[in-house]
């Protein structure tokens, strides 16, 4: 019983020191971060997935000799769904960037966006999708959600001649007049439909789109992880110093924490107090870097930085 409560006492400090730590980590700028893109990037595999399959389902019609008339009712049907999808997944993406974006850069009063959106964001923004083409795809998923799943036309042209022999080439075309019945367009993609041709080519559309979309993707990224080195810095700061101060603590051998048996000959004092001194050594040796820091003012003066993080227990 004595054990025991010495065992409780000497772990209970641990524990509360643990705590305390874990939710400061928690609560730090990089971990929010760190959620934000772990969020975006299932977002980015799903829309990449859903732009891949719907490219190889076009392919496969559009990149072979196969008539028109050979094609079944199901891979018309497949068409729609993979397309419902690709198009959902558009606007979550879209979404999930300035989820991500306006948690690292707060809006501001004056127009409810933050210099980086205000400036780079948008900037880029119009560099990857400034067109009718790309204002009509974003639109296209409305169209989509709030009128009707559009159905591309699947058709065959066969063109020969004298000296060559019969080519089929395959299409994927949509009704312009048809999608001109949905009032929600806007000026831009309405501006876009309206200079088609009645029966308009869809495949290089979607092409074209899906290149932008990886393009701006790859790019904002890239953005946010180099705007936040300071942010990802102090959290792998604060959590390897916590990771390896818990280690120091917790010097139990393996065979005990996997419920075996001690190897024959086993000293556990002198175990015990050798692995606690590797685990100290490396521990000195990283050091207190994630707690105060030096913070230089306009003056060029350094200053203890200000930070509850302070130097773990040695």
């Amino acid at each position: 019983m004595e054990d025991a409560e010495q065992a409780q006492e000497s772990y209970t400090p641990i524990a509360v020191e643990m705590a305390w730590r874990k939710a400061h980590i928690d609560d730090l700028p990089g971990s929010r971060l760190k959620d934000d893109l772990e969020a975006l990037n299932r977002c980015s595999y799903t829309f990449g997935e859903n732009a891949k399959q719907l490219a190889t389902h076009m392919a496969s019609f559009l990149g072979t000799g196969q008539h028109v008339h050979k094609v079944s009712e199901e891979y018309v049907l497949e068409l729609v769904r993979l397309l419902h999808n690709y198009l959902m997944s558009v606007t979550t993406l879209i979404e999930a960037q300035r989820v991500v974006m306006r948690h690292r850069w707060p809006a501001e009063k004056k127009d409810g966006k933050s210099e980086f959106e205000r400036n780079d964001y948008t900037n880029q923004l119009g560099i990857a999708f400034d067109s009718g083409e790309a204002a009509f795809m974003v639109k296209l998923r409305n169209y989509s959600t709030h009128y009707a799943i559009p159905v591309p036309g699947i058709s065959t042209t066969m063109s020969w001649g004298a000296s060559r022999q019969v080519e089929l080439v395959n299409a994927l075309k949509l009704d312009r007049d048809l999608l001109l019945r949905f009032d929600g367009w806007g000026a831009v993609a309405k501006g876009f439909l309206e200079e088609q041709e009645s029966k308009f080519d869809f495949a290089p559309i979607i092409e074209r789109y899906m290149k932008s979309a990886r393009e701006f993707f790859a790019w904002f990224w890239d953005q946010i992880n180099r705007r936040s080195s300071e942010a990802k810095a102090e959290l792998h700061c604060k959590a390897t110093e916590l990771f390896l101060w818990y280690s120091e603590q917790d010097v139990r051998p393996e065979w005990m924490t996997s419920g075996g048996e001690p190897p024959p000959g086993w000293n556990g004092r002198r175990e015990l107090r050798r692995k606690r001194a590797q685990k100290r050594i490396e521990r000195y040796a990283y050091g207190s870097r994630g707690h105060g820091g030096i913070a230089v003012d306009s003056r060029g003066v350094a200053m203890p930085g200000e930070d509850s993080w302070t130097p773990l227990p040695r």
